[in-house]
């Protein structure tokens, strides 16, 4: 899927924002290769490091929780109706799981947009097998918030393409 052209502005901030010293960029951004962004939908991967994993050599459910809520926040920022928000819910199933050094596959998407946006996000093994799903719930900040973007990155949440 190639990026829209406002998915490209947020493939790009996001590039900015690996250089901060976020709980974003250090423990997500920095480790997930961003393939596209586009309508809600974003697409990553990563390579599992030994610091994402837990005793038994295997991505730890901490790191899906994060990679998850991270994930989502920004897939819902490509949509036209995208906003900057707050996460009010975090759901996550966990089916299988995968070890160190095997590529994860991370794909977001909508299930509703604007101010009470859904997303439902999914990591796959390197055989394509499911690891996790989740949803996030999101409630939109006041008008003042949408700046925020805008101001520290140059990126509006309120351009469409």
């Amino acid at each position: 899927m190639a990026s829209s052209p406002k998915g490209l502005r947020l493939l790009k901030t996001l590039e900015q924002i690996k250089n901060t010293p976020s709980f974003d960029a250090t423990a997500v951004l920095k480790r997930v290769k961003l393939h596209s962004a586009s309508d809600g939908v974003l697409k990553g991967s990563f390579t599992i490091e030994p610091s994402m994993c837990n005793l038994g050599n295997t991505l730890h459910g901490g790191h899906i929780a994060s990679l998850v809520d991270v994930f989502s926040f920004y897939s819902q920022l490509s949509h036209p109706d995208g906003r900057l928000s707050w996460t009010t819910n975090l759901n996550i199933i966990f089916v299988g799981s995968a070890k160190e050094g095997e590529t994860v596959n991370v794909e977001s998407k909508p299930v509703r947009s604007g101010n009470a946006a859904i997303v439902e996000t999914c990591l796959y093994g390197c055989n394509g097998n499911l690891l996790a799903k989740g949803t996030a719930t999101f409630v939109a900040g006041h008008e003042k918030y949408q700046q925020v973007f805008k101001d520290g990155f140059n990126f509006n949440v309120q351009e469409t393409d």
